[in-house]
């Protein structure tokens, strides 16, 4: 009885029949995936150094901070002047020279004294152009981010090529 009263308002479909599919459109993300990460996402802590300390006190620095990839020079003013990658500096003083040559010269002999340093306003896009127009022995090493040129921490190569802090 039921199925006769709905019969007339029921359209038959014949066998084969296109219909007509309505799509279903996704809301648009908020902001677009270029724009929500920063500088600041990217950011790790470093320990840091002064231009006067000797590579023996930046080997206990080193061991303090076994997590750290690199630690910061910087000068009286807390202005970043080079970095020490952790790995790169350990083989470096446990060389053939040994670490008896290096313990008491300043750190200043060991760092890379050109670093990549950027302010934290830069698009990450900016700093990965810059990080990637290195030269090769650099291309792995750590770029340091200030705020007002001062050390805020820093980003580590892997972070910023794949976008997100691991």
């Amino acid at each position: 009885m039921i199925s006769q009263m709905l019969k007339p308002l029921l359209k038959p479909i014949k066998k084969y029949e296109v219909t007509p599919v309505q799509t279903a459109t996704m809301p648009d993300p908020l902001y677009p995936p270029e724009e929500i990460i920063t500088l600041t996402d990217l950011l790790r802590s470093a320990p840091h150094v002064t231009t006067k300390q000797t590579c023996e006190q930046t080997l206990k620095v080193m061991f303090s901070y076994p997590e750290a990839e690199s630690i910061v020079v910087c000068d009286k003013l807390h202005r970043p002047v080079g970095l020490i990658m952790c790995g790169r500096f350990f083989f470096r003083v446990n060389g053939r020279a040994g670490m008896d040559g290096f313990y008491m010269q300043r750190i200043v002999k060991l760092m890379t004294q050109k670093p990549l340093i950027v302010d934290v306003s830069s698009s990450v896009s900016n700093v990965q152009q810059q990080a990637e127009e290195r030269a090769e022995y650099f291309r792995n090493d750590s770029i340091i981010v200030t705020e007002q040129e001062r050390v805020l921490g820093i980003i580590t190569a892997t972070d910023l090529r794949q976008g997100y802090r691991s």
